[in-house]
Formats: structure tokens, C-alpha cells, sequence
């Protein structure tokens, strides 16, 4: 499992909360730097937004029920 305070669990946020969080997180994130994110499926609906706060954006399935995205600043 990765360090909790480098994976934000979307299974947990509220979904009207999840953009604003997944910014507020972004925002954090140093040149070259990185995040995990988890979730229940490959957030596709969230890659242009992802994308446009300057991040690569590649989706692992661990399980069925678990996807983890990694993000990584361009």
C-alpha cells in the first residue's frame, strides 16, 4: 500500500466535493512531483480536468472494485 498522505481515496469524498478536493491536492504538488488517487472505477469523467491542472494522468486496476490513478505533474 502507498504512504496515506500520497493517495486521496475518491471512494471516500462526497462527488459534488471531489473536484474541489482533487484540486486543493493538486495545488500542493511540486514541479515534477506526484499523487495517487483511488477509486471504485478508471475516473475517466475527471481526465480533461485532471489534464488541465497540468498532470499526466495513468489509471492501474488493482481489483474489480479498485482502480488507482497515478498522477504525475508535467
Amino acid at each position: 500500500m502507498y504512504p496515506s498522505f500520497d493517495v486521496l481515496d475518491l471512494r471516500k469524498i462526497d462527488p459534488e466535493l471531489r473536484m474541489l478536493i482533487i484540486e486543493a491536492r493538486a495545488l500542493e504538488v511540486e514541479e515534477a512531483g506526484s499523487f495517487w488517487m483511488i477509486d471504485d472505477h478508471d475516473p475517466i469523467e475527471l481526465y480533461d480536468f485532471l489534464e488541465a491542472l497540468g498532470f499526466s494522468v495513468q489509471t492501474y486496476i488493482y481489483t474489480n472494485k479498485e482502480y488507482r490513478i497515478f498522477l504525475g505533474k508535467n
